[in-house]
């Protein structure tokens, strides 16, 4: 299950156009790497749930064919949290192990060592972790040199060991959901903590490769510079990705940025350390720096600088805000 039903308050004003699980990344929908991942480990149905601008999730998943799943989706009016969005659909979940995976996160994992993890062990709960980078930012989970969880942002009792971030994918026993309340509930603070207060089984499993925070807009724009340099993707060329049918006068100079499908950026423009999104146009002489263009157009001559430019009669422009501590 991808749980992509948040209000992306953080991600404004992106999230006016988007839900976040729909935002592009590097050119694509966010949905598109987290379904990426879960075909390549052998999974063939997914739900999704939804809130925010439904539509663009939908839209951004389509059928779901070309990743070979079937997709059942699952509206939320009111949002019902990481606990509650999957106890709704505890009887689609079923009774094997299942993998909920949150939708605004971006990661490039393996997730098979989750399965691996479980079935030797037979744990009901798996965590897939990475080391933690700022504990001071990100909550730290801490195990044993087992793999066991012993406590989660120190709770139910602070624990010793190297800090761990919960990454945002788990594999659950389903049958767990049923202590969850119908209605809203947190999965890690009214299901796993409560488990670890029991002493209850709840592993860890360390995950290699690259886990991108997407939480507010300087992370997205600075999270996408750095995967140009990293990920291997179509159009990709010199420190740059352009989007299929975009154009590019021989004049402008593009450097580390993001030019999505369909863009124009016109004769003497500059964009450097920028994500276009889809069908922006950058005007002749224009100067864009540090910037994130929402598929609006910037008319020529003038400059975007740590800057949001959203759509509108005259790109109405934001500034790019620093992310909160």
């Amino acid at each position: 299950m991808i749980l992509a039903a948040g209000l992306g308050t953080r991600m404004r004003p992106l999230t006016r156009l988007l839900a976040k699980p729909a935002l592009p990344v590097l050119d694509r929908p966010l949905l598109h790497w987290t379904l990426d991942a879960l075909a390549a480990a052998g999974v063939r149905e997914v739900a999704i749930n939804t809130h925010h601008l439904p539509a663009t999730v939908r839209d951004a998943v389509g059928s779901g064919r070309r990743w070979g799943v079937r997709v059942t989706w699952s509206h939320e009016r009111r949002i019902l949290g990481t606990g509650g969005g999957p106890r709704r659909l505890r009887a689609f979940l079923g009774d094997e192990p299942c993998l909920l995976v949150n939708g605004d996160v971006l990661f490039r994992f393996d997730l098979r060592p989750l399965v691996a993890r479980q079935r030797r062990t037979g744990a009901p709960v798996v965590l897939g972790l990475i080391p933690n980078p700022d504990p001071r930012r990100y909550s730290a989970v801490t195990m044993d040199g087992g793999g066991r969880v012993r406590a989660i942002a120190g709770a139910p009792r602070p624990a010793s060991g190297r800090p761990w971030l919960f990454t945002g994918i788990h594999l659950i026993d389903p049958a767990l959901l049923e202590r969850l309340p119908r209605g809203r509930s947190d999965s890690v603070r009214d299901l796993y903590i409560p488990m670890l207060r029991e002493d209850e089984h709840v592993e860890g499993v360390a995950l290699r490769g690259a886990w991108y925070d997407l939480g507010a807009p300087p992370l997205y724009l600075a999270s996408q510079l750095a995967m140009i340099r990293t990920t291997r993707v179509p159009g990709r060329a010199r420190g740059c990705l352009v989007g299929r049918g975009a154009v590019v006068n021989r004049a402008a100079e593009v450097r580390r940025s993001v030019v999505g499908q369909a863009t124009v950026i016109e004769k003497g423009a500059v964009v450097e350390d920028s994500v276009l999104w889809a069908g922006s146009r950058i005007g002749a002489g224009c100067v864009v720096r540090g910037s994130i263009v929402a598929g609006a157009a910037i008319r020529a001559g003038a400059r975007s600088e740590g800057a949001i430019v959203m759509p509108g009669a005259r790109a109405h422009v934001l500034p790019l805000e620093p992310p909160a501590r």
